[in-house]
């Protein structure tokens, strides 16, 4: 027991450390909870700053596409801090993993984008900037909602101002942006945000990235070009322009200042095509969900 939790299987460990199921006992809801070792934390680069930023933040914020965060306590005999959240049952990055071909039926990456940046929007209205969008920090519950989680290196932009300006990115190098590989000192962080969802429905619809390298040199070298390898043709006219255009149009908007929003996307005809119906396309989905459980 930790508090009045019950603690369950482990689900799963990240470089920050150990996920678990939980039990509330009062509630009976199942819960995840984040195991951090202060000990641990010091030893990574601004591992103590990004978890009390993550904390900060999730006490906020209240989206249903964005983890809830529903508690927070402390061991100091043990050194230990422990995150509960709410439970979810599938990670896209494993989901990507074991699916044929590591990419998904159009209608259900689809419903997952759309999900993304119903989230996005609802955190750039907050004034907040996420900065590491990918499969491996979307979450899903059982019911298919989809949960943008760690925020670790996420930022509150000042409220007031009318610029969105950033000066540090920590994220993952694959879904970075033109001109933080480029070595930009400064950027907006709510175009990180677009590049990286971007990048992200193109992994989902693919299997591949726009941009590859046999280094992490390498790949910042081609995605600071700005030139992102074409997808199939197979994926249809609409689905290839919404990955090349909205890909281009912030690559562009990243060299030279211009502007590009979330909504670059939702004018995409891709977003105006009929899908599958729900229970087809529930029936795809499902299939998946339960090939993998949650992991840090």
């Amino acid at each position: 027991m930790v508090g009045k939790y019950v603690m369950g299987d482990a689900l799963g460990e990240g470089s920050y450390g150990k996920v678990k199921e939980m039990l509330d006992s009062e509630t009976l809801c199942r819960r995840a909870v984040k195991i951090l070792k202060k000990r641990k934390l010091r030893r990574i680069p601004n591992g103590e700053q990004n978890v009390e930023r993550e904390i900060q933040l999730l006490r906020i914020l209240r989206h249903k596409n964005v983890i809830e965060l529903v508690d927070v306590m402390f061991n100091d005999e043990k050194q230990k801090m422990y995150l509960v959240m709410e439970f979810c049952v599938g990670v896209l990055q494993d989901m990507l993993e074991s699916s044929p071909g590591k990419k998904f039926p159009q209608c259900q990456a689809h419903d997952y984008f759309t999900q993304l940046l119903d989230g996005l929007e609802y955190l750039h209205g907050q004034g907040v900037v996420h900065k590491d969008i990918k499969p491996g920090n979307l979450l899903l519950t059982l019911d298919q909602t989809l949960k943008i989680t760690d925020f670790g290196v996420a930022e509150a932009l000042d409220m007031f101002s009318p610029e969105d300006t950033c000066y540090t990115g920590q994220g993952s190098p694959a879904f970075q942006p033109p001109e933080i590989a480029n070595g930009a000192e400064r950027f907006s962080g709510v175009k990180v945000d677009i590049w990286s969802s971007g990048v992200t429905l193109y992994n989902m619809t693919t299997g591949k990235y726009p941009f590859e390298g046999d280094n992490v040199y390498r790949l910042l070298e081609a995605i600071g070009r700005g030139e992102p390898e074409p997808p199939p043709p197979s994926l249809g006219v609409p689905l290839h322009t919404l990955l090349l255009g909205p890909v281009a149009a912030a690559a562009a908007a990243g060299r030279s200042g211009g502007e590009t929003s979330l909504e670059t996307f939702r004018r995409a005809p891709h977003f105006h095509r009929g899908t599958l119906p729900h229970a087809e396309a529930l029936r795809l989905r499902t299939g998946l969900l339960h090939r993998k459980r949650f992991e840090a």
